[in-house]
């Protein structure tokens, strides 16, 4: 996301208005007590090293390369999934369809994918995607999104049906004596645990035994630096509660809620890590670096990739002038901070799809929806459900290029396609 709770003022206030949706939104309940927790982290020598146990392909960073023996096996994995759907579609001389869909953060502006993905159900010309990748939000998203249409519902009633007291309950008390965020994010944990039971997660591995790939981000705050996580590998384990656990990290706001802790070791040790909000160095991903390797390129068919992206905000942002307040500035300086994280991502992505050949796609929500300061408001989420909902049985007007090679005019007219256009 930028948050899980993120929203904004016209396109520029919302990842601020994150903690505001913790503080204003969320239950007014003090949760149960809770210190920040004793651990022993990997040492500067072994964080590199260690890995989960269970399920050592578990993840990758993110800001390196694939190792050589992941990316056959990755390549492996992908060769074996498209020739079996060459195979299966009585061997097309136009070959098969390639599909990747990527999930930003964004809050409950989650709701406009979510809204998005039922209505192309609808539709009726869904793709099954090959890869799915979701940071924040996204990653409360994308394993519903992996899973097809029969995680519509799901998506339908997280977005439309829940509200701030499903996600945190304030706990500053509980952050004064020593706790590491304001919220508790145990209201998260209990929703998580109405949809991802134990066959959802059959689902999952049963669409990367198909060669099919899920693939989550956190940023390792010790290390400073973005991890992909494996989610197909962690559901083939059967690692139930890592798998909700990396959904939870991936949108954890810092100070807004506490770190995820995630116990590896080296083999001999046993070390605890803290992942945060992936929001924090990506707004969107791909994969690992090199993940566009794995696609295999001799094989005897044609390979047609296309690449959506779903960007939950509002890209293209009216005039509004600022307050004369620090907080306002502070705010206004941070989102546009991340705004140019976002146009960076796009644009990076881009460039990929440049390089495989592949079709860019990209949706991302429509002018005139500004999440309010309260967060998970069920009525705005719902309205821009809906309003995504029947863009997509419409036929979503998808943008060809990033908005940093669009241009601001260009952005702006074309925004028009989602809606009315926006004052420059």
């Amino acid at each position: 996301m930028a948050s899980v709770l993120g929203g904004g003022g016209p396109g520029v206030e919302r990842p601020r208005r994150a903690v505001a949706a913790v503080l204003i939104g969320a239950a007014l309940i003090a949760g149960c007590t809770t210190r920040a927790p004793i651990r022993t982290p990997p040492t500067p020598e072994t964080y590199a090293a260690v890995f989960v146990p269970g399920a050592p392909d578990a993840r990758f960073w993110g800001d390196d390369t694939l190792p050589p023996d992941a990316l056959a096996a990755a390549e492996q994995r992908l060769r074996g999934h498209l020739t079996r759907r060459w195979r299966a579609d009585g061997r097309p001389a136009e070959g098969v369809d390639f599909a990747i869909l990527a999930l930003s953060g964004g809050g409950p502006d989650g709701a406009f994918s979510a809204g998005l993905l039922n209505g192309w159900t609808e539709r009726g010309d869904r793709p099954e995607f090959d890869i799915v990748t979701g940071i924040s939000v996204g990653a409360l998203i994308a394993p519903f999104a992996f899973v097809g249409p029969s995680g519509d519902d799901a998506l339908r009633t997280i977005f439309t049906e829940l509200d701030g007291t499903s996600v945190a309950e304030l706990a500053i008390f509980n952050a004064l004596m020593g706790a590491l965020g304001i919220a508790d994010t145990q209201p998260l944990r209990a929703s998580l645990r109405q949809f991802i039971d134990e066959p959802f997660l059959a689902k999952v591995a049963e669409g990367f035994r198909e060669g099919r790939n899920l693939l989550i981000g956190t940023t390792n705050i010790d290390a400073g630096r973005p991890v992909i996580w494996n989610m197909g590998a962690i559901a083939e384990a059967g690692l139930i509660d890592l798998f909700r656990e990396v959904m939870i990290a991936s949108a954890s706001i810092p100070g807004a809620f506490p770190p995820v802790a995630i116990d590896v070791t080296d083999g001999t040790n046993v070390y605890t890590e803290f992942h945060v909000d992936g929001g924090v160095t990506h707004s969107v991903i791909l994969g690992p670096s090199g993940v566009d390797s794995a696609v295999p390129r001799d094989l005897p068919f044609p390979v047609n990739q296309t690449i959506y992206v779903i960007q939950n905000n509002a890209l293209a942002t009216p005039f509004e002038p600022v307050p004369s307040r620090l907080m306002a500035i502070a705010t206004r300086s941070l989102s546009t901070l991340i705004r140019g994280q976002t146009n960076g991502d796009l644009t990076a992505i881009y460039l990929v799809a440049q390089a495989l050949g592949a079709d860019f796609r990209l949706a991302f929500v429509p002018p005139g929806f500004y999440a309010s300061a309260t967060g998970f408001d069920p009525a705005y989420m719902r309205a821009l459900f809906e309003r995504a909902r029947e863009d997509a049985l419409d036929g979503v007007p998808w943008l060809e290029q990033p908005p940093g090679m669009l241009g601001r005019q260009a952005l702006v007219q074309a925004a028009a396609g989602f809606g009315s256009p926006v004052p420059d």
